[in-house]
């Protein structure tokens, strides 16, 4: 067991040195149909890359139990926690990285799962106090203990003194066995799996335990009773024993005994796992980062940062770039020449204010944000089975996205990537102008990159731009984000470098 925990160690400690580096391809992460139906089809997760092969919540997931998988998921992508005992505090990810430099490493290291596969959740069963079980069978409860004891002593008794009625007890426990068996598998079922919960997590059950000693008389005694679920493999040895003296309800006694005494604080200890489970990607995101700094809240719904980059950059890639002050109704329109930067600059304002938003930090500075429901369209797909196109499946998100900034509180902040690509230039402008101004009347904020230069004289918008520029004859790109609208354009220059011809230039 050492010997595998010193082997993920060594596993985790480079997939660590890898999210430093940048090098994300070494990690081993999740395909995109391994991740829940929701989350995978998921409009942030398609116009973000969150599910990728090399997405954030690949990169950077470090849960191992199965609520605590979704949790996480679920906190970055802004949606709800059905368990309201799983909702965090705005500080607590900071406060935890406050503690001390390597506080959040030995955390991480708590809850590494030597057997483990790269991927694998587990999960940690809750502890249901209702006793169903002996809810059907109050008369059996209290007989049993007696005849419990009865049954083995005469039998041995009888088999020395050659006593009557032996094989009409045998017959009795038999039935009795026949009536309650279907049942006792249901409670077996529940303690091998409290069972291997406690022996799984037994380093972070202890941890995490204001009291360590009754925590380990909790793991000790269910990890005991969960031995002898081993019998369960042989059914001959199972139904002798049960012949002998009804041994399952003598252990589902047992386990009733254990969750009287235990079952609170094994309850409170799972929910402190797992709530912890679900933050330590974002701690880790803040160990690994630490000039990353955490956002402030703008009471006034503004958004703004003195800097900020996208989270998945390596650092020798890093241009951090600033964000102008958005006030709600506020329009923002990016122009630039194609790969000057105008997409990852929207993804990394997008990034940056999901980051804030489950509480973790932000690689930038200064970075203020409000109440936010955030919406994204980078990325439209068609439907070939459903007969639905590019321009009709935006209309339809721009239709959701309109209707749920009517019925939100917080502030709708969109980010629009080209959008209407697929109608006549006319109609797009004239549609995309009438839909801004509606945002506007919502007080939505609105990011929107274009390469139609028309539009960016819509009178309320905030002007920025990307460009290329020429080095030794070659185009090269700086990333920095300049105000005005852009002055050039590359998309012929990218033709000819890839050699297609271009006859009629001047045309």
């Amino acid at each position: 067991m050492q010997i595998q925990y010193v082997k993920k160690t060594q596993s985790f400690i480079l997939e660590e040195l890898s999210r430093l580096t940048g090098e994300f391809k070494k990690i081993k992460t999740r395909e995109v149909w391994e991740y829940p139906e929701f989350v995978r089809n998921h409009p942030l997760s398609i116009d973000l890359d969150l599910c990728t092969k090399q997405g954030f919540l690949g990169v950077y997931d470090t849960t191992i139990t199965e609520v605590g998988f979704q949790t996480y998921l679920k906190r970055f992508l802004q949606e709800s926690i059905e368990d309201t005992k799983l909702n965090f505090h705005p500080d607590e990810i900071q406060n935890i990285l406050k503690k001390n430099s390597y506080f959040a490493y030995h955390l991480l290291r708590k809850y590494l799962i030597p057997e483990a596969e790269t991927n694998e959740k587990f999960p940690l069963t809750y502890v249901n106090a209702e006793d169903s079980f002996w809810k059907k069978r109050r008369f059996l409860k209290g007989f049993f203990p007696i005849w419990g004891v009865f049954s083995p002593v005469y039998l041995s008794l009888g088999l020395l003194f050659d006593l009557p009625l032996l094989p009409l007890l045998l017959l009795i426990n038999g039935i009795l066995f026949v009536t309650y068996r279907n049942d006792s598998l249901k409670q077996w079922k529940e303690i091998k799996a409290l069972s291997s919960g406690a022996s799984r997590f037994q380093k972070t059950f202890v941890y995490l335990a204001k009291n360590r000693k009754p925590t380990k008389q909790m793991i000790g005694r269910i990890s005991s009773l969960g031995d002898s679920s081993e019998l369960l493999i042989s059914p001959l040895p199972h139904l002798i024993l049960n012949l002998i003296c009804l041994w399952d309800l003598w252990k589902i006694k047992s386990l009733e005994k254990w969750k009287s005494k235990f079952g609170n604080l094994w309850n409170d200890l799972r929910i402190k796992i797992i709530k912890t489970d679900s933050l330590l990607p974002f701690v880790n995101f803040g160990f690994l980062f630490p000039e990353a700094s955490f956002a402030g809240s703008s009471s006034a719904g503004n958004l703004s940062a003195k800097s900020l980059v996208h989270p998945l950059l390596p650092k020798s890639s890093r241009v951090f770039n600033p964000l102008t002050k958005m006030e709600p109704g506020d329009l923002m329109i990016v122009t630039g020449s194609n790969m000057s930067g105008k997409t990852t600059y929207l993804r990394s304002i997008a990034m940056s204010l999901l980051l804030a938003g489950s509480g973790a930090p932000v690689l930038g500075s200064e970075f203020e944000f409000p109440e936010f429901q955030i919406h994204t369209l980078i990325r439209s797909q068609d439907s070939m089975e459903d007969g639905v196109s590019f321009f009709y499946s935006e209309v339809r998100r721009l239709s959701s996205i309109i209707h749920n900034a009517e019925s939100s509180k917080k502030i709708p902040v969109l980010f629009l990537d080209e959008i209407l690509k697929g109608t006549n230039s006319k109609e797009r402008f004239i549609a995309t102008r009438e839909i801004l101004s509606v945002l506007r009347e919502k007080r939505a904020i609105v990011f929107l990159t274009t390469h139609d230069l028309k539009l960016a004289e819509v009178p309320w918008a905030k002007r920025f731009h990307f460009t290329e520029l020429e080095k030794d004859g070659q185009m090269d790109f700086d990333y920095q984000i300049r105000e005005g609208v852009s002055g050039s354009t590359n998309a012929l220059k990218i033709l000819k470098k890839e050699g297609i011809p271009i006859r009629n230039e001047e045309d």
